[in-house]
């Protein structure tokens, strides 16, 4: 098989296409030919040595392939040899490859979701489409007519959240991004308005008045997340995501309980390794939604394997919206 190894930190020039044994299916686990492999935040982080205590060098990296059942190890059910499946990597990576050792129950069975889901779009989609479900009907809890902020809406995980909020009664759904001319995806994309982020305080109180939001969704972290707590109402909820911007904050306690606010931090990978079964439903659960064509996927780019490193610096020049793939069969 043909994965891409980066073997020490650095620019995008250090992935690198090598040959590597095939793999074989151990107890409780599939292989499988993989189509398609999406391309995050995470793994341009990994590349540059942020995540080394977890993710040593040398690393294959990827969270999310789709493709196809290649092989079935002992102990496994419910799937056969050739199905269209879509599954998450997450804290074990290795999607950059031609053959990608998956978990049954991190694994989603594409022909069985009752619609069409494409291969790129299944790759796109698995990972940040279930995060976004689960922060919104697990986390958040939503309710009907919730007024709703969300960061780096045209994002990979932003372009879902407004999406999936609507989806569960929203009534006012905002976003924020980096550019101007990433306004223009709002409707498409279920926000009722899309605003830059450079002013998002003193624009969102003036759509939504002094009331402010029942709930920020942020992978953006930073002073981001520092200036939304002003826009809560007191029992909103703050819900952290990621950390883009690589800034952290650390916000007063007494300033949490006085203020009446919620402050939740989500995670998929790590909650995966605690509950794999209830992610791996919800994963299911999200791409019903895909399939049915009650959310959209926006696939950005498609690229071969070989030009992974274009990938890694469209995405890392922030000019991207929706989710980038490569193509590895």
């Amino acid at each position: 098989m043909k994965s891409i190894v980066i073997e020490r930190a650095g620019g995008a020039e250090v992935l690198q296409i090598k040959e590597m044994p095939d793999l074989a299916p151990r107890y409780g686990e599939m292989i499988v030919d993989v189509a398609y492999a999406g391309v995050g935040l995470v793994d341009i982080l990994i590349r540059k040595g942020e995540f080394t205590e977890l993710f040593p060098f040398p690393v294959i990296p990827g969270l999310e392939v789709s493709g196809y059942v290649r092989s079935i190890g002992e102990g496994v059910q419910g799937f056969r040899i050739g199905q269209p499946v879509a599954s998450m990597k997450l804290l074990e990576l290795g999607g950059y490859a031609t053959q990608a050792r998956v978990t049954p129950q991190l694994t989603v069975p594409l022909d069985e979701l009752g619609g069409d889901v494409k291969m790129p779009e299944a790759a796109a989609s698995i990972v940040n489409l279930t995060t976004a479900y689960m922060a919104v009907k697990h986390v958040n809890r939503m309710k009907e007519g919730d007024t709703v902020l969300v960061h780096a809406a045209a994002g990979g995980l932003g372009s879902f959240l407004g999406q999936i909020a609507k989806r569960f009664g929203a009534g006012t759904v905002l976003g924020t991004v980096g550019s101007s001319d990433k306004i223009r995806l709002a409707a498409s994309l279920g926000y009722d308005e899309l605003l830059l982020r450079t002013d998002f305080v003193d624009v969102t109180k003036q759509i939504v008045g002094m009331q402010g939001v029942d709930a920020v969704f942020d992978p953006v972290g930073g002073e981001t997340r520092a200036h939304s707590l002003e826009l809560l109402k007191p029992l909103g909820q703050m819900i952290a995501l990621g950390n883009a911007s690589g800034g952290e904050l650390m916000h007063a306690t007494n300033d949490i309980w006085l203020g009446n606010m919620n402050i939740a931090g989500f995670n998929l990978g790590a909650y995966a390794v605690y509950n794999p079964d209830s992610v791996g439903q919800a994963a299911r659960e999200a791409l019903q939604l895909l399939a049915s064509g009650d959310v959209r996927s926006e696939v950005y780019g498609i690229y071969p394997m070989e030009y992974a490193s274009d990938a890694h610096r469209l995405l890392e020049s922030r000019q991207t919206s929706g989710k980038l793939v490569l193509q590895m069969g």
